[in-house]
């Protein structure tokens, strides 16, 4: 029997019994996926199938858009959104807590504006999983799947599990020319290729944009492209797409014209573009973010957000090497005090204040967060002792906001000290189900990869309670 050009026939099957076990599936059930993308690009990039054998989206999807505030380094949980006031001296530190809008609710002293917006947002005191490498941490933050090399700083691969943006942006793609997803702020760890932060098996196709101050200027100097200089371009492309069919095998011209297809997207988007240049907005919105890195990038992910793109990572990483939230040493309480607690508190008030007034905050899903925690104790056991906090993946804090999650309330417990949970424990990957659920994708659909093995997008389960 003949079949079309681009028509595919995939034999799946679906465990059902118990949705933790392995994430490979054997093949059964028939399902028909027809239809070649514009580029002629491979399998993993058209194909999809899901456990009800539908395309994926979810039918219950409150938030348009995520953002996704990263603190790379690991913030403490004790010194932000989980204190211990009456811990042993050497645990609790010497930050005191304040009352927050919430009854009942504290947090630190130096966040004092988000303290009034606590019925704004909810706190989740209970994630916890088992990694201690910054690397492998951060991957299973960004994708909800435990690294293969557990507690190893490893650089990024193919087999990589896709960013939560590369996964909307197969299952759930936007509208217009804007990408599925942002990365403001810059790439996290790109000695180690972006762990977390690529389209994994999914392909380059569905990688998330990465936008570095030098992106910015560059996307802001094209903005005014005359549009036959655009059309010349594409024309371009499309003859080294031709090109590119003479040498299917060769990976690397692949690559170039699936990148230079995207580059013509965006020089195309003229919303998204402008949505880096802050001259638009007044200099008192300008101020009430903040004129430092992080409050910048959440200004420019609340544009993103503004012309469509579904998801926004903005990166909290430091701007030239300095120490940041992977507070190991004795400066701890300084860094904190100033400027890292004041200006988290700056920007992400801001962000919340102005997602609300603008109508935006109700289907605009905001987490904030790191990779892990930091330990309940001070350091004082290493030769020479740091005199900070180590890295702690056993129990560790979120603030989680709009886009269909419960406002002013706090979920899950951690016991006396925050060493571990004590109610509702949950992992990294639930929280990626919950963050999939709301952005209108079905947590439970199944892709194919580039070798044409079957993956499930997620691991973990919807936390209910936080809807």
């Amino acid at each position: 029997m003949r079949r079309r050009v681009g028509e595919v026939i995939l034999m799946l099957s679906f465990h059902t019994a118990n949705k933790r076990q392995g994430n490979c599936l054997s093949r059964r059930a028939m399902l028909r996926v027809g239809g070649l993308s514009a580029l002629g690009l491979g399998l993993a990039e058209r194909l999809v199938a899901t456990s009800h054998g539908g395309s994926g989206v979810s039918k219950r999807g409150h938030a348009k858009s995520v953002i996704f505030v990263t603190l790379y380094g690991g913030p403490p949980q004790t010194e932000t959104f989980d204190m211990k006031p009456d811990a042993p001296v050497e645990a609790r530190g010497p930050f005191k807590p304040i009352a927050t809008a919430n009854p009942g609710v504290q947090i630190c002293e130096y966040l004092p504006r988000l303290a009034k917006l606590a019925k704004r947002y909810t706190l989740a005191r209970s994630f916890s999983h088992a990694d201690t490498a910054h690397a492998a941490s951060l991957y299973t933050h960004l994708t909800g799947w435990p690294h293969r090399l557990n507690n190893q700083n490893s650089p990024a691969s193919p087999l990589d599990y896709p960013h939560y943006g590369g996964v909307v942006s197969l299952l759930k793609p936007p509208r217009g020319r804007v990408p599925a997803c942002a990365i403001v702020g810059g790439q996290i760890l790109p000695q180690f290729g972006g762990i977390g932060q690529t389209g994994g098996f999914l392909g380059e196709l569905h990688a998330p944009w990465v936008l570095q101050k030098t992106a910015r200027r560059q996307l802001l100097s094209q903005a005014g492209v005359p549009r036959v200089r655009i059309d010349g371009r594409r024309n371009l492309v499309q003859t080294l797409q031709a090109t590119r069919r003479a040498l299917e095998g060769d990976r690397n011209v692949a690559s170039f014209t699936t990148a230079q297809q995207r580059a013509l997207q965006l020089l195309d988007a003229k919303g998204f573009v402008q949505a880096f240049d802050h001259d638009r907005e007044s200099p008192q919105v300008r101020d009430a973010y903040g004129r430092f890195p992080l409050g910048q990038n959440m200004l420019s992910a609340r544009r993103l957000v503004e012309v469509g793109v579904p998801v926004v990572q903005v990166s909290d990483i430091p701007p030239g090497g300095e120490q940041h939230w992977d507070l190991h040493y004795a400066n701890i309480f300084d860094r904190l005090k100033n400027p890292l607690l004041p200006r988290l508190d700056q920007s992400v008030a801001a962000l919340l204040e102005d997602l609300e007034q603008r109508g935006l905050l109700d289907e605009t899903l905001v987490i904030v967060g790191g990779e892990f925690g930091r330990t309940p104790w001070i350091d004082h056991l290493t030769d020479p002792p740091q005199g900070g906090r180590q890295h702690w993946p056993n129990c560790y804090s979120m603030l989680l906001a709009g886009g269909g999650i419960r406002a002013g309330e706090v979920f899950g417990k951690s016991d006396e000290l925050s060493a571990y949970p004590a109610a509702q424990k949950v992992g990294p990957w639930d929280l990626g189900a919950t963050l999939l659920h709301l952005a209108g994708v079905d947590p439970q659909a199944v892709v194919t990869d580039r070798a044409g093995q079957l993956r499930r997008i997620c691991r973990g389960s919807v936390i209910q309670e936080l809807l």
